[in-house]
């Protein structure tokens, strides 16, 4: 993590509800001279950078990896040239707009993308499968700042991409793109690019609870209208929330969990009532990992950690790759005084989450305290 994350990491505002956020926002985007751009990320570990970087595991700009960077780009571009991806109906696309059409379906190109909007960037920054394993991030800046950016111009968009990654020197590309697909104007998209990673071009940062992405996500929903169903209005995106990967919810079930929102969200500390509302819930569709996690929350705070076991269980067979899950079982476990269960659980979740430093002490120490078994004592003596 850099220097300049770990001062966003203390100055960053964490927020709670939407409104909390809204205020936040408020109090960063007071000139009436700057335009903010907005871009959310689900987990606040993350950097700033592109697909592409991500893609070629570029993690800091330097020459060579510029280079890298931009041969990739052209290459991506040509390939698709060749298969004919280049045109638009009968419009044929500069390569800018190209690499835009490539992003939209899912390449990895030097595209980061930001938005004009700050509750689109809230979705994106709570909308993620692994919700609650980290806090998530709103990213701001003033696209304005000429010392930083510096917008593509209408004359401009017919040069190669070649030439713009080149061209740039200690400022990045601001494109704001015309509607070249529907997301485009529903996400109110703008584009920067120019390095592969662009973390200390940001101005302010701001913290988003883990605890509460849940509720901010059905807040911007039922107030805001803010939804995959709105924000991915295509075929291409229609197609992706309708994907094997992607769990299937009837009306009965959206009615119940909001009428378990109301409840659990009004302030009333009832948790035998939650559960009792989230098992009625289950009922109705069984896999539903929202329900779930909160029920195996609800288990956990109150000493049910066998109860918690099992929900917690469901959801690795749901998402084998949330590391969250192994975590949150190894700590059950742990209070059941399963110490070889709860060593098997943190080790996986390192497996799948290195960095996290916290559950590596802790299972160090637990090897330490906790030695495997008396035959490895023998063994080693």
């Amino acid at each position: 993590m850099t220097d300049q994350m770990d001062e966003f990491l203390e100055n960053g505002e964490s927020v709670k509800s939407v409104a909390e956020y809204l205020e936040a926002v408020g109090n960063i985007t007071d000139s009436l001279y700057a335009k903010y751009a907005f871009r959310g990320q689900s987990k606040i570990s993350y950097p700033i950078n592109s697909s592409a970087a991500r893609r070629l595991k570029i993690f800091q700009s330097d020459r060579d990896e510029k280079k890298r960077f931009i041969k990739y780009n052209n290459t991506l571009i040509s390939d698709a040239i060749l298969k004919g991806y280049h045109r638009k109906g009968i419009i044929p696309l500069e390569e800018l707009e190209l690499l835009a059409e490539l992003q939209h379906n899912g390449a990895a190109t030097c595209l980061i993308d930001f938005t004009y909007s700050s509750l689109v960037a809230l979705y994106f920054a709570v909308s993620s499968t692994n919700m609650n394993t980290e806090d998530g991030a709103v990213y701001i800046l003033n696209t304005r700042d000429s010392d930083k950016f510096k917008h593509i111009k209408s004359s401009e968009i017919t040069k190669t991409i070649s030439d713009l990654l080149a061209q740039i020197e200690s400022k990045l590309w601001v494109w704001e793109p015309s509607d070249l697909n529907n997301r485009i104007p529903k996400q109110h998209s703008v584009f920067i690019f120019g390095e592969t990673e662009i973390e200390k071009n940001a101005d302010k940062m701001i913290k988003i609870d883990k605890n509460s992405k849940f509720q901010i996500l059905c807040d911007l929903f039922l107030s805001h209208n803010i939804g995959a169903e709105t924000l991915f209005n295509d075929l291409t995106g229609f197609s992706k929330e309708n994907s094997s990967d992607k769990p299937f919810y009837t009306p009965e079930y959206y009615y119940k969990m909001e009428n378990f929102r109301k409840f659990y969200f009004s302030g009333n500390e009832d948790d035998e009532g939650c559960i009792k509302l989230l098992d009625d819930i289950l009922k109705s569709d069984k896999y539903s990992y929202n329900a779930l996690l909160i029920r195996a929350s609800l288990k956990f705070n109150n000493n049910d950690y066998l109860g918690a076991i099992e929900d917690f269980d469901i959801m690795i067979q749901l998402r084998p790759d949330d590391y969250g899950s192994y975590y949150s079982r190894g700590l059950a476990k742990l209070e059941l005084n399963n110490i070889d269960g709860a060593k098997e659980d943190f080790a996986t979740t390192l497996k799948l989450n290195p960095s996290d430093e916290s559950v590596s002490d802790q299972l160090e120490q637990l090897n330490k305290d906790f030695p495997k078994n008396n035959e490895d004592k023998k063994s080693s003596s």
